[in-house]
């Protein structure tokens, strides 16, 4: 026994100097509160109360690393896995390192990068949002985004006074990169009368940004191809009248520092050119989607910060789902929120917030118990479960 306890130990201080050399960092984010979430879409359904984790940001683990080498050129990768601290289980639907897995090439020339990370779209709102799509007050309660895409080849260009170019391009959004092989759900509400599926999602984004002193202004512009899946499960479907549709999507966003007060705003639309398959990637009830935040940031001391934003979102329906949920109104949702955070250190923080939706329209139609086309408050972890009401209290540690 003692033997091995040498052996064990000899092996961990070997090991520590290639650890070392290959330059790799051990990272993450332990967030932890309590939440409140009340007045739910669908009657009958209880308030919840619970600790949970990845309330402000999501709780995670990662590794980063780099290797120079030379004429100004470098190497590395990000392997980034979520935590559900509440529980020491994993998130992101069993993915390993679900929340970004990559390999990125950089120098003068920009950055290329391959796997899966995050949209650019999500980078733009994130960056608008007071609440940085966190806490009850998310923007993305409302505002309908991709967060992440997978096997993205993403390309960063340099910043040339303040400006620089962002573009990506995936086969396959969402799943294996071969039509009608592992077929992929691509949709927000999996309600079985409104369940679609597909297979490939190819997608295209580029994203303009522009950044000087307290100003930033940025542009997303995305689109999306489906490739539809020929079989599911083994039971042969004829999809072919979803393959080849679109959705285009286009945000334009903005803020200014004025010391006293942040201001930020972002208005964007999402429109599918199809009735048959409408908005695959978020809901395929909806044909089209407009949606606008505008939000402020007041700084409150030397640590302290006030959160505000107001989001709103109307989707038309389809032909189809207005025949399936019985209406032709659109679905009107809007989002207010409050918040406070306070930085005790540089790495730990505590914060809370106070958000409420309210759906209008289609938005408030319940089918079989579940509302299809309702926007929940959640959180950066939880997707709010049809809530319509929400309160937190957490604490944030950075590592």
């Amino acid at each position: 026994m003692q033997k091995k306890l040498i052996a064990l130990a000899i092996a961990g201080l070997v090991s520590v100097p290639a650890f070392a050399q290959s330059n790799v960092t051990i990272y993450g984010i332990v967030d932890m509160g309590y939440v409140y979430r009340g007045d739910n879409v669908v009657d009958g359904v209880k308030n919840r109360n619970g600790i949970d984790s990845g309330i402000a940001n999501g709780s995670r683990l990662g590794f980063k690393g780099t290797e120079d080498l030379g004429s100004g050129m470098k190497a590395g990768f990000v392997l980034e896995q979520g935590i559900a601290a509440d529980t020491g289980t994993s998130t992101q639907d069993g993915r390993t390192f679900g929340r970004q897995s990559f390999a990125y090439l950089g120098g003068n020339f920009g950055t290329v990068a391959l796997g899966r990370q995050y949209a650019p779209q999500f980078i733009l709102l994130d960056s608008m949002d007071p609440f940085s799509t966190g806490q009850v007050g998310a923007s993305n309660n409302i505002y309908a985004i991709e967060v992440r895409l997978d096997n993205l080849v993403s390309y960063t260009s340099p910043s040339w006074n303040g400006f620089n170019v962002v573009a990506g391009y995936t086969f396959s959004a969402a799943g294996n990169e071969s039509r009608g092989n592992n077929s992929t759900l691509l949709l927000a509400q999996t309600t079985p009368t409104v369940m679609n599926w597909f297979g490939d999602a190819r997608v295209w984004a580029i994203n303009p940004n522009y950044k000087n002193g307290p100003l930033q202004v940025g542009v997303n512009y995305h689109q999306a191809t489906l490739k539809a899946a020929s079989s599911v499960g083994g039971i042969v479907n004829d999809l072919a009248f979803a393959d080849g549709k679109k959705v285009k999507v286009w945000d334009i966003g903005g803020s200014y520092d004025l010391g006293v007060v942040k201001l930020a705003a972002m208005f964007g639309q999402r429109k599918a050119d199809s009735e048959a398959v409408g908005d695959f990637l978020f809901n395929p009830l909806f044909k089209k989607s407009t949606q606008w935040l505008v939000g402020a940031t007041v700084p409150v001391g030397p640590s302290g910060k006030v959160l505000l934003s107001y989001v709103h979102r109307k989707s038309e329906l389809t032909d189809g789902a207005a025949t399936e949920l019985g209406t032709n109104d659109d679905a009107k949702s809007g989002q207010w929120a409050l918040g406070y955070e306070y930085a005790l250190s540089k790495r730990t923080s505590i914060y809370t917030a106070y958000s409420d939706i309210n759906n209008k329209g289609s938005a408030k139609t319940v089918v079989d118990g579940e509302a299809v086309t309702a926007a929940s408050v959640g959180d950066a972890t939880s997707a709010g479960m049809g809530y319509q009401r929400g309160f937190n209290l957490g604490v944030r540690h950075v590592f």
